[in-house]
């Protein structure tokens, strides 16, 4: 289908372009400039009042069932997976719609492992070539790796050491993957990126000192804010923030409704992460020339796939940084990071994956989540039930399992 948006505000790598009208045809964006790019045939559509944006990309998802559907029907056209295990992989159909890192690296009972059935773990730095053979034979796109024992919520786990996240980062790079690496503290970003890896998966959630940022700067970091604003804060308020965003819960499902309802009674370990100093080090890191991305981790509790990403961008904003750069952390930023040239740009070739929303989100950042049209490759977006129940069935049955082995975790004395 080809069609042509006239008389928007075309928002182009976090600029406003001087042209006020796109055309697509093939899937692809094929003109930007002004009405007379409308060629015979074209379905018009009147964008006044409107922006037109790249669909987003959140750069930090796991994957479920029916996910990439519903994430569409709120702009958000890619999204990167950050550890999903191959028959997830292979049901979350069409697979352009996102990247992904397949199994994760950690180490034998280490996060996340009450989340999934047996994985492969990494024991030493002799498992390295293994492991990343393994992935790249199932289709990885990057490699993730865990660095993490648990102590950011109270709990105490395994880790990989410091010699084999070196070792997997090495052969990730032989084989020209990107490695991203979960951490929640300070200390621990230090030493991953001292080991060579490229992107930080969570803003740590204990204050960075200046040296920390310094050392950390070049790489890119995924903060994720919104899974501790969001998410952390149930068990004292009773209510997950989505809830009360009306923008974004008029479109959301209602079984996704219920099912935020029911996050908002669930039970969580004590003493969750300092927001305050995520945010201090999201925009110190942004400061200092580190690429921040917008993710959500999605579908952990009180994050939904596609909604919980225009709530991220708010969180940005509120962190300090312009609407502007966040709306790159979600565009331009994160497929460059990624390797995705076609994606994240408003330019002729691009692939016309598409979100128009009423007001100007370079001024107000909540004018992302007044979202008129949503288009993946130049094709409407319409939802799908069918595959949102899907998506449902599967969380609760990953949900039973991390909530029993929750409580099975003795605290720390």
């Amino acid at each position: 289908m080809a069609f042509t948006i006239l008389n928007t505000r075309v928002v182009d790598a976090g600029t406003t372009l001087p042209a006020d009208c796109l055309r697509v045809a093939g899937g692809r964006i094929t003109a930007t400039g002004g009405p007379g790019i409308a060629q015979p045939g074209d379905t018009v559509i009147d964008g006044t009042g409107t922006t037109l944006l790249p669909g987003l990309i959140d750069a930090h998802i796991h994957l479920a069932p029916g996910c990439a559907q519903l994430a569409a029907t709120y702009g958000v056209t890619t999204q990167i997976d950050q550890f999903s295990m191959p028959d997830v992989i292979e049901r979350e159909t069409p697979r352009s719609t996102f990247r992904t890192s397949g199994i994760g690296a950690t180490a034998p009972g280490g996060h996340p492992t009450i989340a999934y059935p047996p994985i492969p773990y990494v024991s030493g730095p002799q498992d390295a070539r293994r492991f990343v053979a393994e992935r790249i034979a199932e289709g990885a796109d990057h490699l993730k790796l865990i660095y993490d024992n648990g102590s950011g919520i109270g709990l105490n786990l395994p880790t990989l050491d410091a010699p084999t996240v070196q070792a997997l980062t090495d052969e990730a790079h032989e084989h020209g993957l990107l490695v991203v690496a979960h951490v929640s503290k300070a200390a621990d970003a230090v030493t991953v990126v001292e080991c060579g890896v490229d992107v930080l998966a969570h803003v740590p959630s204990d204050p960075l000192s200046p040296a920390d940022v310094e050392a950390v700067a070049d790489v890119a970091v995924i903060a994720t804010l919104g899974v501790m604003m969001d998410g952390f804060n149930a068990p004292t308020t009773g209510h997950l923030p989505l809830l009360d965003d009306t923008e974004l819960v008029k479109r959301l499902p209602d079984v996704w409704r219920d099912l935020l309802e029911q996050q908002s009674r669930r039970w969580m370990p004590p003493g969750p992460p300092d927001s305050t100093a995520a945010r201090a080090n999201t925009l110190a890191l942004h400061r200092a020339g580190a690429r921040v991305l917008a993710g959500t981790d999605a579908p952990n509790p009180g994050q939904v796939f596609g909604a919980s990403l225009h709530r991220e961008l708010v969180h940005l904003v509120h962190a300090g940084l312009s609407p502007r750069e966040a709306v790159v952390a979600a565009t331009s930023a994160p497929a460059e990071v990624f390797g995705q040239p076609d994606r994240g740009r408003l330019v002729v070739g691009a692939r016309a994956d598409l979100l128009l929303v009423d007001g100007d989100p370079l001024t107000d950042i909540t004018a992302t989540q007044r979202i008129r049209e949503t288009w993946v490759a130049g094709e409407h977006v319409v939802p799908d039930p069918e595959r949102e129940q899907a998506g449902i069935a599967f969380l609760g049955e990953t949900t039973a399992r991390i909530l029993a082995a929750f409580r099975d975790q003795p605290l720390p004395t």
